[in-house]
């Protein structure tokens, strides 16, 4: 089991209609390959962690890089894992906005660590953040879910 954490910019002209296809195909490919993970979509940035074997992470992967709404491709982490931190998503999906308090943090960090090609050292630092931000969507979302269904 490995985890990836990669960056990528945005073409200029992607549009909520484009983000709403990304979500859906990523969704459909990683139930079929066994892929789960977490997509941020922040000012123009994909932010997104993947976990799953190897071998359909590098297809997921070289799918991405060869991807035109993407550019600018950085993996940021890239190693094993002792297990899922996704296991009930083939992929979650979060906008962040820098003006909603409980995204800024996330925002700010994530937007400095990209603009500074992340020191090796940063690295974990937002992947743990990240790995934060999703446990607590994670509870949102759930708790969202138990109030619909009452």
């Amino acid at each position: 089991m490995k985890q990836v954490l990669y960056v990528s910019g945005a073409t200029p002209e992607i549009s909520d209609a484009d983000l709403d296809a990304i979500l859906a195909s990523s969704r459909r490919n990683n139930e079929r390959d066994g892929i789960t993970g977490m997509l941020l979509w922040a000012d123009g940035s994909f932010i997104q962690i993947l976990e799953g074997e190897e071998p359909a992470l590098e297809a997921t992967l070289k799918r991405i890089r060869n991807d035109s709404r993407h550019r600018n491709i950085m993996v940021l982490v890239d190693h094993g894992a002792p297990g899922r931190a996704f296991g009930d998503w083939s992929m979650g999906f979060k906008r962040l906005d820098r003006h909603r308090e409980t995204d800024r943090l996330l925002f700010e960090t994530s937007r400095a660590a990209i603009e500074h090609r992340m020191p090796n050292g940063d690295r974990s630092l937002l992947l743990d953040i990240i790995l934060a931000f999703s446990r607590d969507f994670l509870a949102e979302g759930r708790a969202g879910e138990s109030r619909r269904r009452v």
